[in-house]
């Protein structure tokens, strides 16, 4: 799994924030349940995925970003055809498509789970009422995943490496105050269906609010070469961490941590 997170320049008092996660390797799941972490190492985990990022020139998260409004989830695929045209030359054909039956139970299952974890709510989308999809989720063919208009208020440049991969990546949106607005999940749809689904969890949990690697915790869907297909103890307790309530949206990351530290140690029977 490899992550890349970026952080733009606020937008009218808005901060975007783009990750990617790719999979290259779907092999025996190990088992989720493992020796009990310390406070200590669950702390720094937790300090990892939600405020880390791997690469210098790449600005960390400084406050709390999670969902506070219901999230209304959309569904869209495309397929793709290549034509030869003349002189050799040759064009991929794109077509609007119904998502597969597997795509729609995969996003189901993933989304039950954390909804149910995190006590986000869910609720369907309503554009006349104002109450358009916020958590978008598109299965495209490989060769158009850093397309610019797959997300046209976003940097081509930036889609281009997020879909150089080829396998999935994320991008997420938050009001100044940290509460979230806007998900949008990209999917290779020619991936194995078990690679898919991996990569669906993994995508869709970080989405969430959780946008960075870290592989201080084993097993963890946030490990770098994690292919799970489940949330270990160890995620459940970092969704929990993230969406109690004495830890709003917005909660700069020195006092996050400083309350994070207290609900790990009752999650861990401290």
């Amino acid at each position: 799994m490899l992550i890349h997170s970026f952080i733009s320049s606020q937008i009218r008092r808005t901060v975007c924030v783009l990750a990617i996660a790719s999979i290259t390797v779907i092999g025996t799941v190990p088992s989720l349940r493992a020796e009990q972490p310390s406070v200590d190492s669950l702390l720094q985990h937790f300090d990892n995925v939600i405020f880390g990022s791997e690469y210098e020139e790449v600005k960390s998260a400084v406050r709390v970003q999670k969902w506070m409004s219901p999230i209304r989830v959309s569904i869209s695929a495309m397929h793709g055809t290549m034509l030869n045209k003349p002189g050799g030359k040759r064009e991929l054909k794109l077509e609007r498509v119904r998502p597969s039956s597997e795509q729609v139970d995969m996003i189901r299952k993933h989304l039950t789970t954390l909804v149910k974890i995190t006590g986000a709510s869910s609720e369907k989308s309503d554009k006349k009422n104002g109450k358009p999809a916020n958590f978008v989720i598109k299965f495209v063919p490989r060769l158009v995943m850093g397309q610019p208009f797959l997300a046209k208020d976003v940097d081509p440049q930036i889609l281009k490496r997020l879909g150089g991969p080829g396998v999935c990546y994320f991008l997420t949106r938050s009001v100044s105050t940290g509460a979230m607005f806007r998900s949008l999940i990209v999917v290779n749809n020619e991936l194995p269906v078990d690679q898919m689904d991996a990569c669906l969890l993994e995508e869709m949990t970080q989405a969430m609010g959780m946008p960075n690697d870290s592989d201080i915790i084993k097993p963890s869907i946030f490990n770098q070469a994690s292919t799970q297909r489940s949330l270990s103890d160890n995620d459940v307790i970092m969704l929990k961490t993230l969406y109690d309530k004495r830890l709003p949206a917005g909660t700069p990351r020195r006092d996050a941590l400083r309350i994070g530290r207290s609900i790990l140690n009752e999650h861990l029977g401290g």
